[in-house]
């Protein structure tokens, strides 16, 4: 099992931060479907009083871990 993470994730732990950070960020942009499938219409309340508007959050992780996945991929292209 590990060597299909490790072959999807190119052998790069960076390119694995990354799919971490796009999962997050995803999970956090769909919040509202998240409270409202496990029964709990505050959940979004409660996540935006801790860290802030959960949208805005898990879009700025998208961005970020794509940008990532990108650079790291370019570079071992140039084979870094």
């Amino acid at each position: 099992m590990w060597s299909r993470v490790k072959a999807a994730c190119l052998h790069s732990l960076t390119i694995a931060w990354g799919y971490v950070l796009a999962l997050i960020g995803t999970l956090m942009s769909l919040i509202d479907t998240i409270g409202d499938t496990l029964g709990d219409p505050m959940l979004k309340d409660e996540i935006s009083s801790a860290i802030g508007d959960a949208r805005a959050t898990g879009r700025i992780l998208l961005v970020i871990s794509i940008i990532t996945i990108m650079a790291r991929a370019r570079s071992l292209r140039k084979g870094g």
